[in-house]
């Protein structure tokens, strides 16, 4: 069904996730973030992100907002989630899926369900792990881990969609990148691409243009 990947940068402070899958726009239902606060991937009890989300907000730490979702996902779900400390957990729960695995490490949580195999996870988290302190920026990074994990095998049913979205300041009204691939045979390289159009479109666009609430007259904005 899925492989996520949600993660923090903290020379820069930003948040981010990826993920794809054999399915139609994922991008619309699996990754919810805010900048300054946290990062998350749901899949399989998606709804739920907006509670992990709004207690990330409030300042629980990812263990305690891992431990409240669970408590009401009547065993089902996939869950990745890095609180704005950069600490990570992630959870599986064993009723759902016929193969699934979890993996968290420094400043990274990862999933992936109805896979080849374990070599998915194992990708996932042993890319993000090896380009930590890189110079590469958390897109570059995200978009390696998919495509390592795309080559280990992917979704045992084949591919269709992927997303990326980055977080960075509190402040800011949207992501500070939000693109998905809704329809398409080969997801992931479309979705790289389209990054790299995107980031030559706008250079710049977080600190010229980007819209924050400052610039709302105080008027309470739901971050996407």
């Amino acid at each position: 069904m899925t492989m996520t990947i949600v993660g923090y940068d903290p020379r820069n402070g930003q948040f981010g996730g990826a993920v794809a899958t054999k399915n139609i726009a994922v991008g619309s239902r699996v990754l919810r973030g805010i900048g300054e606060v946290g990062m998350v991937g749901f899949s399989g009890h998606e709804v739920q992100r907006i509670r992990a989300i709004r207690m990330l907000e409030l300042g629980f730490p990812a263990e305690t907002v891992l431990e409240a979702i669970k408590s009401v996902s009547n065993g089902r779900g996939q869950y990745s989630i890095v609180d704005r400390k950069g600490k990570s957990v992630a959870f599986t729960a064993e009723a759902q899926f016929p193969w699934a695995g979890s993996r968290a490490g420094l400043h990274y949580a990862c999933g992936a369900n109805t896979m080849i195999g374990p070599g998915v996870v194992q990708a996932l988290g042993e890319t993000f792990e090896q380009t930590e302190g890189s110079e590469l920026l958390l897109h570059e990074r995200l978009l390696l881990c998919l495509e390592a994990a795309q080559e280990t095998g992917g979704d045992n049913r084949g591919r269709q969609s992927a997303a990326i979205q980055i977080h960075w300041k509190r402040i800011d009204a949207n992501p500070y990148l939000d693109l998905r691939v809704d329809d398409h045979s080969d997801p992931i390289p479309e979705l790289k691409a389209l990054v790299h159009i995107y980031l030559q479109t706008y250079p710049d666009y977080a600190s010229k243009t980007w819209p924050t609430l400052e610039g709302t007259g105080g008027y309470p904005i739901l971050y996407p």
